[in-house]
């Protein structure tokens, strides 16, 4: 960021299909305020959507500070149209269309930069955590829905609407053919994620004649926490969870080559050791190299503070 004012502000906004937050942030980095909310489960448009975030922000930030920041930076779960600045058909939010960047600009009047969560997250790990000087690195969140952003050559990757790496979507299996939030099957996502994890494992255990050990139909915390107190069933089903986690981290690596590796993502966050002991062993790579691989320092807060830098910065995307 820039050294002239230590003391400039943004408005940094994260729009998850769980959980929504705003935050005021210094562009050195410290959040200086943050507020979390359920994101709406089932709202009946886009406005339920947007007021939301508008009274997370105010709830963030003072008026005074709202009207000092240098603008509001978004990130939000994908897809999106950088152009339109919406978020179009997310696979895990029940609504088509959600603009955003119009409906806030007008309430706040600050300028807005819009972006994908995980090219966020990239730009907060590049700007403050493990990124920071690093050329070629992906950061991958795995939490409700999975995704990744990439540098290259220090050069955050956008693609035509602003949804490069969209790698939630890989097919890293066949054998179960498991539904995918976006209508397709076999894909991480829909294996690997918090969301999806949970249907993975009842239909392994059915496919496997497991008897669940689990009387109603359990989460994916619940799961791992099963495997974690040593549950045999839930032990077996997280060895073969780890496989197709790892499945989809051997395909960033041959797509992308990068140096670097940083996850993200409650999933992988809350259950590091696990993937210690059962991801990252079954991860492989063409060329035989396997890059650094490292769970993200930021505690969660790479896209917050990805948006807030773009802001601070000036930045625009692409």
């Amino acid at each position: 960021m820039t050294a002239h004012d230590r003391s400039l502000t943004a408005i940094a906004v994260d729009l998850g299909a769980t959980n929504m937050r705003a935050a005021l942030v210094r562009e050195d980095g410290q959040i200086l305020s943050l507020v979390t909310a359920p994101t709406p489960p089932n709202p009946e448009n886009a406005d339920v959507i947007v007021r939301a975030l508008e009274n997370l922000i105010v709830c963030a930030a003072s008026s005074h500070a709202i009207s000092s920041a240098a603008g509001i930076g978004i990130s939000t779960a994908g897809p999106v149209d950088l152009k339109l600045g919406a978020v179009i058909n997310p696979p895990n939010i029940p609504l088509p269309f959600i603009p955003v960047v119009k409906p806030l600009g007008e309430r706040f009047g600050l300028p807005i930069q819009f972006m994908n969560d995980c090219h966020a997250g990239a730009r907060g790990e590049a700007a403050f955590g493990a990124g920071k000087g690093i050329l070629n690195f992906v950061y991958l969140t795995i939490s409700t829905g999975i995704g990744a952003g990439v540098y290259e050559q220090g050069r955050l990757l956008f693609g035509e609407d602003g949804n490069f790496a969209e790698v939630g979507h890989f097919v890293v299996e066949t054998t179960w053919n498991l539904p995918c939030g976006c209508g397709g099957k076999g894909h991480w996502e829909g294996c690997g994620s918090g969301r999806f994890i949970p249907a993975f494992f009842l239909e392994w255990c059915r496919l496997m004649n497991r008897s669940s050990p689990f009387r109603k139909p359990p989460d994916a915390a619940a799961i791992f926490a099963a495997a974690a107190g040593g549950d045999p069933v839930a032990g077996e089903f997280i060895k073969v969870l780890g496989k197709v986690e790892a499945r989809g981290i051997s395909l960033l690596i041959a797509a992308y080559d990068p140096s670097v590796i940083i996850i993200d993502g409650s999933v992988a966050r809350k259950n590091w050791q696990t993937f210690e002991a059962c991801v990252l062993p079954n991860v492989r790579s063409v060329s035989g190299k396997v890059p650094q691989i490292c769970v993200s320092s930021l505690g969660g807060n790479a896209p917050l503070l990805g948006a807030a830098w773009s802001v601070c910065a000036g930045q625009t995307f692409p």
